[in-house]
């Protein structure tokens, strides 16, 4: 049996292929924030909750709690120069960047194949990481014949049936 060390649960955890997408916020200013995120999952049906999980050094953060909302944003093909650019530090990641203000307030950026608005509900320490459960609001359902997802495999973005 192999020692349990970050780099070998990061390995492992690079075999569980995963949709990619954009988590938005905004600062009480209404400055947008956001970054690259697959630690996002649907939690219940009834109420309708999602929950995402933030690290305690990103920058998103503080203006998620503080505003109480987020929006994922399930990136598409072709997005991928979108989820490199929001996966690193960067105070302006939204230059350039075309997204409407949602009904939370939180960014949603054009071309997504599916987004989905929260407004916070929870929040509980989980290691070096925040976990945020937030009540679905608002969904905007993509057109099924335009919506193909990128995925992440083994630290590879993917296409399904690629």
């Amino acid at each position: 049996m192999s020692e349990l060390s970050p780099e070998l649960f990061r390995k492992a955890c690079g075999y569980w292929a995963t949709g990619v997408s954009i988590v938005t916020t905004v600062d009480t200013d209404g400055k947008p924030y956001g970054l690259t995120m697959n630690a996002v999952t649907s939690l219940s049906l009834a109420p309708p909750l999602f929950i995402i999980c933030v690290d305690n050094k990103s920058d998103t953060l503080e203006p998620m709690r503080r505003s109480g909302v987020f929006g994922i944003n399930v990136l598409g093909l072709g997005q991928q120069d979108l989820s490199n650019s929001f996966a690193k530090k960067n105070p302006n990641k939204f230059d350039g960047v075309r997204f409407d203000r949602g009904h939370t307030g939180a960014p949603v950026l054009h071309g997504h194949v599916l987004a989905i608005e929260c407004r916070v509900s929870a929040t509980y320490p989980g290691g070096d990481h925040q976990i945020f459960v937030g009540e679905v609001r608002h969904i905007s359902l993509p057109d099924p014949e335009n919506a193909q997802p990128i995925l992440y495999f083994r630290g590879r973005y993917a296409a399904l049936g690629a």
